[in-house]
């Protein structure tokens, strides 16, 4: 196969993968490497949908309660992912294997045409993996243009689980459906 070929080759095998709709929605990498591991060491980035963009999800005029805290089953696939043992996830259920998302949004129209979006995380630091420092910087993008970011971080005792929240304010504007705006984590993790 001549050098053409290849990369025409390594391009539909690109294109596949992303057109499959569980691994698009959510990304895991360390670093610059990215592969289907779900176990990393600290820094851990995932990337994801920012739910916020999509109004069907949270307007009053579509029958939501203005405010009300909303997830996405995109979110909660983002629960299969750890950083030093530590999962973003809520109502973890040991036995069963389940869990509820460990992302949420919650929007408010404000004035001027901008919009107020709280972000909320769930760190789950399960038992026998020492009580953790949990930082998360939260970035809003378009394309690879970043439009906001907020970062904040929490302690956190092995066998708990805490809520790590920021917020910001956006022209309605930067909230593109089409291709969706994202939002990039990036978790680090220190013994505490």
């Amino acid at each position: 196969m001549n050098q053409p070929e290849a990369r025409t080759a390594w391009v539909g095998v690109l294109l596949m993968a992303v057109s499959i709709p569980y691994a698009a929605a959510q990304a895991a990498r360390q670093g610059d490497a990215s592969n289907e591991k779900t176990s990393f060491t600290s820094p851990m980035v995932l990337e994801t949908v920012f739910a916020a963009a999509d109004r069907s999800l949270w307007d009053p005029a579509k029958g939501h309660v203005a405010g009300a805290w909303f997830s996405t089953e995109d979110y909660r696939g983002l629960g299969r992912f750890s950083c030093d043992g530590v999962y973003l996830r809520s109502d973890f259920k040991r036995k069963q294997g389940t869990w509820k998302p460990g992302l949420e949004m919650s929007v408010k129209e404000g004035e001027g045409g901008q919009v107020q979006v709280k972000v909320r995380a769930t760190a789950d630091n399960p038992k026998d993996n020492r009580d953790r420092k949990v930082d998360i910087l939260f970035e809003v993008m378009n394309g690879e243009k970043v439009i906001a970011s907020a970062s904040d971080s929490r302690g956190i005792e092995e066998g708990d689980a805490t809520g790590i929240t920021v917020n910001f304010t956006l022209p309605a504007a930067d909230l593109i459906a089409e291709p969706m705006t994202k939002l990039r984590l990036t978790v680090k993790t220190l013994r505490d």
